[in-house]
């Protein structure tokens, strides 16, 4: 019954977080930047729009017109809201189905069946979402060639709509993580005892699986399904725009106010705010609290004589070994690491050496010729002996643009991908150590609630007045990078800290972090002697699954003509001029090259992207199949552990003491 009672207060929450990311590309308007009295004030106002339900409109902007018209609430609930959400849930429904199948036929499988099924599984996940576009696309245009029948359209024109194509498309990656979960999920169930007892009671695999295993794991897939949900309202994004339905962001990019902003965010955040509240609520799920044991005791920040230890241990000698015989030994154990490693180090560095001996030139040709001065082609080129991977519609070669936005895309999505990480480590010591529970529910329900809200779309609402300019820039390159990081860093940050955080909070709950609470240990000892060896793994893994993450939000927001480092807009050209060349711009023509069907100008960016997606996504894999070297000896374990107790013996009573005193 609480916990029904809390309900509106997180929905309110989540209202407000919505309200702040929708008024917050104000802080970033050209002339304007973060005058925090007008984000304020624009903050009251949206707020009293929302208070009166006179003024929910929208407004619509006639195509090929400058004209715009009102659309009321009604009228876009009816009309694009119930477009657009039927094809998510759809994608979603039917991603859950044929991933729950496919688990089933991959755990009844026998031999190398089901490896082969994890392999291919890992190489459909590295293709970027909207491929799947391509690929269906391909495949029914062969088959009409054959058979003369259409089985799909692919856009949608005036009342022509489509639906069966964006479902297919949007439920491919779905599919593949639901896939992935199911199988975690089954591993870890079929090792339990029940499973050994209905064996020997005679039951067969199939329906131990169907019947005891499925029912086992629908709790933990629930709660872990939303961060595919999180993906998926992101990636109906992509489809609208590549299929051409004027759904929620052709009404978003339609209506570029702070009330439609808002009221655009809330429509899409409530009903899946209010599924996954309420069926919590049913589920009854116990929420992480930290150990009782360090709100009784004044734990003191830094102890001078932990410092010293700590210090020390910088600077003792190691044992020395064979450094040729260490590295084959990591290599040979981490092969799934150090193989993608050097291909992501290989591509970097080919990337680089092309900019210090010819200084990242990109030409042109618009025009080709034969040897009798007659007219071969014009932009865009297809492949040939001349330019091997073609050119783009204005003439500028393909391949060199590749060598020049290599280390753009690698450096800047690791700069990113890192922030993230150092701000959630931060941020979540903050939010285990000194905040109090009420404000730690405030943060996980803001958290809870940012996985309803599609992550490339408030990335795009923030980016717009950065990175589209008009003429002249009012900031520079490097400014507009270092904004386009933190922004990119911090809109996740709720989300990041609240999970480091829990995880922090799982290693304080073990005993003998316990024991050197009680005997005197420092926050600052207890953090780097207990806490950062158990989460530093797990850390390394959230770094490779964010880098991942942003290679994919860098896609989307190339598809919508969001360019890294900005770009300018041209009064008589419909084209925007990039400041850098990067991987993710050359996505802005994936909608021509899906309709003229000349995919040699964006086949070789998305297989860079793939080859990137794959490399850190076996990275990640082979971080959670391998467990931590200790880099010291037994000896030194022991004197380690010795000199920790002596420390904390050491401070007990001086802590006893305190605390009686206190």
């Amino acid at each position: 019954m609480k916990n029904l009672l809390l309900l509106p207060l997180k929905y309110l929450l989540g209202l407000l977080g919505i309200l702040l990311i929708s008024c917050a590309p104000i802080l970033f308007t050209p002339g304007q930047l973060f005058d925090f009295r007008l984000f304020f004030l624009t903050c009251w106002q949206v707020l009293k729009e929302l208070l009166n339900p006179a003024a929910w409109q929208l407004n619509y902007r006639v195509p090929g017109t400058f004209d715009t018209i009102d659309v009321s609430f009604y009228d876009y609930f009816t009309g694009p809201y119930l477009y657009s959400m039927p094809i998510l849930i759809a994608s979603l429904l039917l991603a859950l189905l044929l991933s729950y199948i496919l688990a089933v036929m991959a755990m009844l499988s026998k031999g190398h069946a089901k490896p082969l099924f994890l392999q291919t599984t890992k190489v459909l996940e590295s293709f970027p979402d909207f491929s799947y576009i391509f690929l269906i696309q391909i495949a029914v245009v062969q088959f009409y060639t054959v058979t003369g029948l259409l089985v799909l359209n692919f856009y949608s024109l005036g009342d022509a709509l489509v639906y069966l194509a964006p479902i297919l498309c949007l439920s491919v990656l779905p599919t593949l993580l639901f896939f992935k979960l199911f199988i975690l999920l089954f591993e870890a169930e079929w090792k339990r005892p029940y499973v050994d007892l209905a064996k020997a009671k005679g039951l067969g695999n199939a329906e131990i699986l169907l019947k005891h295993c499925t029912s086992n794991v629908l709790k933990s897939l629930f709660f872990q399904s939303k961060s595919i949900v999180w993906l998926t309202i992101s990636s109906l994004l992509i489809i609208e725009h590549l299929f051409g339905i004027n759904g929620i962001l052709y009404y978003l990019r339609s209506d570029f106010s702070p009330i439609g902003i808002t009221f655009i965010l809330v429509t899409v955040f409530t009903p899946f705010f209010l599924f996954y509240s309420l069926a919590e609520l049913l589920i009854n799920k116990e929420g992480t609290e930290r150990n009782a044991i360090f709100g009784k005791f004044n734990l003191a920040f830094l102890d001078v004589t932990q410092l010293r230890s700590l210090i020390s241990r910088l600077f003792r000698k190691k044992e020395v070994s064979n450094p040729i015989r260490r590295f084959l030994s990591f290599f040979d154990k981490r092969l799934k690491i150090t193989i993608p490693f050097l291909i992501v180090l290989g591509l970097f560095s080919i990337s680089v050496g092309y900019y210090l001996f010819f200084d990242d030139q990109v030409g042109q040709t618009q025009y080709l010729y034969a040897d009798d001065g007659g007219l071969l082609s014009g932009a865009p080129h297809p492949p040939s002996s001349e330019l091997p991977f073609g050119t783009d519609p204005y003439g500028y070669s393909i391949f060199q643009q590749l060598l020049v936005g290599i280390k753009y895309t690698i450096a800047i999505t690791l700069i990113i991908a890192t922030v993230r990480v150092v701000a959630g480590y931060v941020f979540g010591f903050i939010y285990v150590f000194y905040l109090n529970n009420k404000f730690r529910k405030a943060v996980t329900s803001i958290a809870d609630g940012m996985h309803f809200l599609p992550l490339s779309l408030l990335v795009y609402v923030l980016l717009v007045p950065i990175l589209i300019g008009h003429g002249e820039w009012t900031t520079t390159l490097t400014e507009r990078l270092a904004i386009q990081v933190l922004i990119m860093a911090l809109i996740v940050l709720p989300i990041t800290m609240s999970s480091i955080g829990n995880e922090m909070n799982e290693t304080l709950k073990k005993d003998y972090v316990q024991s050197s609470v009680l005997m005197g240990g420092s926050l600052i000892w207890i953090l780097v002697k207990h806490i950062n060896p158990q989460l530093w793994p797990k850390l390394v893994l959230n770094w490779t699954q964010h880098v991942v993450q942003v290679l994919q939000i860098f896609i989307h927001l190339g598809i919508l003509s969001i360019f890294v480092g900005g770009a300018n807009a041209q009064a008589d050209s419909p084209r925007l001029i990039p400041e850098i060349y990067e991987l993710s711009g050359m996505i802005a023509i994936s909608r021509e090259a899906f309709l003229t069907q000349q995919f040699w100008m964006i086949l070789p960016p998305i297989f860079v992207f793939m080859l990137l997606i794959y490399c850190f996504n076996t990275m990640a894999e082979g971080m959670a199949e391998n467990k931590p070297v200790p880099s010291v000896s037994k000896n030194e374990e022991v004197k380690s552990t010795q000199e920790s107790t002596d420390l904390e013996s050491s401070n007990f009573a001086r802590l006893t003491e305190r605390n009686q005193l206190g």
